[in-house]
């Protein structure tokens, strides 16, 4: 498995044992509790969202340089 896939694995572990956490020593009502989860998740994914566009982002940069021939140095003719 990839860092990627462990990172996001690891990622979703904690942000679902972040929210069983939240309900289960929460002094808030069920409402309170459920707009703040709601809350938390949708920040989440707009982080995923950024994240996503940035690797993207990246990822072409890196193939349009591994496409681009570098400058060898010209041979000499005999």
């Amino acid at each position: 498995m990839s860092n990627l896939f462990k990172g996001a694995a690891l990622f979703i572990g904690g942000a679902l044992a972040g929210a069983a956490a939240v309900l289960l020593l929460s002094p808030e009502t069920r409402d309170e509790v459920r707009k703040q989860v709601s809350e938390c998740a949708r920040e989440a994914q707009e982080r995923m969202q950024q994240y996503a566009e940035k690797l993207k982002q990246d990822l072409t940069e890196a193939n349009t340089a591994a496409e681009t021939p570098k400058n060898e140095p010209k041979q000499e003719e005999a």
